[in-house]
């Protein structure tokens, strides 16, 4: 504190003196209080001498904080790509109505001049009224005056402008394609090099305005021409290498600007273009290996480009904050190899051994890329829900669509989406796992009830194969509904749900297997008896509500159905029998409910949990509790 006058006083005096004191910043802040001390203890030594030497400190001073201070400066700023605003977003000259309203008028606008013009050019076809030449000459005409005018409405009228600029774009495809295709004027090389140059504008001009809708435009259009005028199918690898060359350029303008509308309508419109080609081209007799060649190669990029790139794209941008289906991106890499394996299953013939083998590989593949996946739910969501279909495709293929094996197998793949959507916390995949494993498990009911005969049609046994395959299938059905039901919350709707499932895939599998038998309805009606009873005790000793409601549920629907139906079919000795046995049984299991429940009390609370399941719902592996409702 002794210093606190000196440098006060040193400040002071060259204040005095004229010289103007440093500011308190930076390295003067604390270099000019030293120097001020040292001055003012030799003040006798002239005033003039401190005065220079303070002058000579400052610009040193000056010198130094020129040269750190870029050093201290803040780091400069990553540029980091954004994606800038569509073009409603950036008007100034018109209120948000006006501009909704001018976009949506356009849009439908130059669509129906497009298909005019399409219907322009088939009657004059029909009527012969112009030449070939004539007909596309007028359609080049019309697409070029349509990006002339959008090109000089662009800076007043920016949606008006990039419409009609995206209709003369698809114009001039559709004149390329019809001057190559429907009229020999163009020689395939030439139509080519046309629509490649055609796209190019496309893509450059949706590129250099920052404009998704530009480019959906030329792509719609590009894809349109095709899927409304071939109708030749001499012309499949013409048709291949156009294909190719507006998906590859739809698919690498995503790949650079993420454009999930350019993706969605680049998907519709190649996959409608292949489904006429197959019909056309492939289908017929007259389609020989080189059209299934190049079909083939259109299907392949079609797949790459909106089952493959969005993957890349997804998994670039990292986890999302929320993952559906009916997103576009995820959509269509849910859709692209199941639309991929049907296209080329029928265009080769593939035998069931054959289409098996090829999808089991494909869900393979597919489960390795959702495990890959697992930090992108929208990706992780899409490749499994793929990899689940294309598993079932080959079930259905091997063993036939209505084969209970082939139904138990559809249910484990359901529960085992379930299980994944539990484990990954994605409630959609959960849901849609909810609702194919219920939706597959009451197919297996349908088909277990009607395999020994229809509704009014008389019973028949089964052979020895056919019930095999019947408990095969209700096996796998039944142990992949359980394993879901146990693994829920005690006391939830999917917990009922699930147990209920499974109960009734083992009780239409005793009915389909026993009741053709001789004596049958009395052997079904004791085998249920003794399984209600089984899964009472089993409650009652785990004290799970659900397995005793089920239990006594069935306890009841048994009695009913030996009051109703087994009375009139069985003998009177078989009445006596059936009706005292299971009186005497269930008496026995009433008796001794107090000693299966007290054996349960001994061993922990009551209302304890069994396996650490607590009784309000069950734990994952993180100590979160898991969904209890399907």
């Amino acid at each position: 504190m002794h210093r606190l006058p000196l440098l006060r006083g040193a400040r002071g005096l060259v204040a005095l003196r004229g010289v103007q004191p440093l500011p308190r910043t930076g390295l003067a802040r604390w270099i000019v209080p030293l120097v001020g001390a040292g001055a003012v203890g030799s003040v006798s030594e002239g005033n003039q001498d401190l005065a220079e030497r303070v002058a000579a400190l400052e610009r040193r001073v000056a010198e130094l904080e020129a040269g750190v201070a870029p050093r201290l400066g803040p780091p400069p700023l990553r540029r980091r790509w954004m994606p800038l605003p569509s073009p409603l977003a950036r008007l100034t000259d018109a209120t948000v109505a006006e501009a909704e309203s001018e976009d949506v008028l356009g849009k439908v606008g130059i669509g129906l001049l497009l298909v005019g013009v399409l219907f322009l050019l088939k009657y004059t076809i029909d009527r012969e009224l112009l030449t070939p030449a004539v007909r596309v000459a007028g359609a080049a005409v019309i697409g070029c005056a349509l990006l002339v005018m959008g090109q000089r409405l662009r800076e007043r009228r920016r949606v008006l402008g990039r419409l009609l600029a995206g209709g003369g774009v698809a114009a001039l495809f559709g004149s390329l394609w019809t001057a190559s295709v429907l009229f020999p004027l163009l020689p395939p090389a030439v139509a080519l090099v046309g629509m490649a140059g055609v796209a190019g504008i496309s893509l450059a001009l949706a590129i250099r305005e920052r404009d998704a809708a530009l480019s959906i435009v030329g792509t719609a259009g590009a894809l349109m021409t095709p899927l409304l005028l071939y109708r030749d199918p001499g012309q499949m690898a013409m048709l291949t290498a156009y294909m190719a060359l507006v998906v590859g350029g739809a698919g690498w303008v995503y790949s650079r600007h993420d454009w999930a509308g350019l993706l969605g309508i680049g998907a519709a419109g190649a996959w409608s273009v292949l489904l006429v080609a197959w019909l056309v081209g492939v289908r017929t007799e007259a389609a020989g290996t080189a059209d299934r060649v190049a079909f083939t190669f259109a299907v392949l990029v079609t797949w790459v480009v909106t089952g493959v790139l969005p993957v890349a794209r997804l998994a670039a941008r990292g986890r999302e904050a929320a993952s559906t289906i009916l997103r576009i991106e995820p959509a269509a890499v849910l859709l692209a190899p199941v639309l991929a394996c049907a296209f080329l299953g029928a265009a080769w013939a593939w035998s069931a051994a054959a289409a098996a083998a090829v999808l089991v590989g494909l869900a393979v593949v597919y489960a390795v890329a959702a495990r890959r996946m697992r930090a992108t739910p929208a990706a992780f969501e899409a490749l499994v829900l793929a990899g689940g279909l294309l598993a079932a495709w080959a079930a259905a293929r091997w063993f036939g669509v209505f084969d209970a094996r082939a139904l138990g197998m559809i249910v484990a793949l359901s529960c085992a989406v379930v299980h994944l959507g539990r484990r990954e916390g994605i409630p959609e995949l959960r849901a849609l796992g909810h609702l194919a494993a219920l939706g597959s498990a009451g197919a297996v009911v349908i088909e277990q009830y009607l395999a020994p005969g229809g509704f009014f049609s008389p019973l028949e046994r089964l052979d020895g194969g056919g019930a095999l395959r019947e408990a095969i299938g209700a096996a796998i059905a039944a142990g992949a509904l359980a394993w879901i039901g146990f693994s829920s919350a005690r006391g939830s709707t999917a917990r009922y749900a699930y147990l209920t499932a499974a109960h009734m895939v083992v009780v239409l599998l005793t009915r389909t297997l026993l009741l053709p038998l001789p004596g049958g309805a009395a052997i079904t009606s004791t085998t249920w008896a003794v399984y209600a009873i089984a899964l009472v005790a089993i409650g009652l000793r785990s004290h799970d509500d659900v397995l005793r409601q089920i239990g006594l549920g069935t306890v009841l629907v048994t009695v009913a159905k030996v009051l109703v139906f087994d009375l009139s079919a069985i003998p009177t000795l078989w009445r006596v029998l059936l009706f005292m046995g299971l009186g005497t049984l269930m008496l026995l299991v009433s008796y001794y409910v107090p000693a299966l429940v007290r054996v349960k009390r001994r061993g922990g609370d009551a209302g304890g949990s069994v396996g650490g399941e607590g009784v309000g719902g069950v734990e994952g592996d993180d100590g979160s509790p898991r969904e209890d409702t399907p």
